[in-house]
């Protein structure tokens, strides 16, 4: 076993970067894991590494490929958390379109055998967003009123399910018309606004909501903090501009700008609850790895014309 089949890019650009290649399988170092693959999840941070967003050089045989889960090939030295042959979830950022993926072990968590691999993968990135903006950035106690703008999206939904097992009492979201109902399933009671027909900050009364997990920015972000009590508080998930920065200290609100952490507690945390029926998952299409469902499924991340992931297996 030398060699392996990946889906990999030259350069940054569209989607006609990718092509397939014939590349070394990647060495195991210290604290590693090797994993063989089962299935992948296309993600919009997998659009934007593609495409070049965060900065840098593309190499040769670059692999993309952020949300993965398999079975455990082969263990590194001093990782003592995982087995040979253990079935697991990771969110390594790179690497993933391939047959075989080396990630950190403390990127990746351990799956319950209820768990498939498609549902694994399709949660990790977004559902450990969702929940770490919840639970360790804003510590959403039970009794507090939180707005989720995004609700139908991969972080948004995870959040939404989050302050829901947290114990918020009141919950307002925002959302596309055609998503009402999927989020009601959830709790018929969320208040869904229809940010096509009306503004959230129309619909909530000023100073009246006790946290806000905010992924749109801009001006969604001021008007997120109109509808804060003062001495309220924010996770962003993307940075706030200078205007939702001074609308924020002007009323004493604490939180900003915040980067998901992969870690083993959280992704092991994350499946045990999707194991035990407390969280759902979207999945909008399965299919084979191979060059062209690659492709397609950049193209729809970019479009945002499913609700769910698109999730390639192997």
């Amino acid at each position: 076993m030398t060699t392996m089949q990946a889906i990999v890019f030259d350069e940054f650009g569209d989607t006609g970067v990718f092509h397939t290649a014939s590349v070394e399988v990647p060495t195991v170092g210290a604290g590693q894991l090797l994993i063989k693959q089962q299935a992948i999840a296309m993600d919009p941070f997998d659009v934007k590494f593609r495409a070049g967003a965060f900065g840098g050089a593309a190499t040769a045989n670059t692999i993309g490929g952020s949300t993965i889960a398999g079975i455990v090939e082969e263990i590194g030295a001093n990782v003592t958390d995982f087995t040979v042959g253990e079935r697991v979830v990771a969110v390594p950022h790179a690497g993933g379109y391939a047959e075989y993926a080396v990630v950190d072990a403390s990127q990746t968590g351990h799956l319950p055998d209820n768990v498939n691999f498609t549902d694994a993968a399709a949660l990790a990135l977004g559902g450990q967003t969702g929940y770490q903006a919840v639970v360790d950035a804003l510590d959403l106690q039970a009794g507090e009123s939180v707005l989720v703008h995004g609700g139908a999206g991969a972080v948004g939904y995870a959040a939404l399910q989050t302050v829901l097992y947290r114990g918020a009492s009141k919950v307002y979201t925002t959302a596309l018309p055609t998503d009402i109902d999927y989020l009601h399933q959830l709790k018929a009671d969320i208040q869904v606004i229809d940010f096509t027909k009306e503004k959230f900050t129309d619909v909530i009364p000023a100073d009246s909501v006790d946290t806000v997990v905010e992924i749109i920015g801009g001006n969604n972000a001021v008007g997120s903090m109109q509808v804060l009590k003062a001495g309220g508080r924010i996770v962003s998930t993307v940075p706030l501009n200078d205007e939702a920065k001074a609308a924020r200290d002007a009323k004493g609100i604490t939180g900003d700008y915040y980067v998901m952490q992969s870690t083993t507690a959280v992704l092991t945390e994350l499946m045990a609850h999707l194991g035990r029926g407390d969280y759902k998952v979207a999945v909008a299409d399965v299919l084979p790895f191979n060059l062209a469902n690659l492709v397609a499924g950049h193209k729809i991340v970019e479009t945002q014309s499913v609700r769910g992931k698109v999730v390639l297996t192997f």
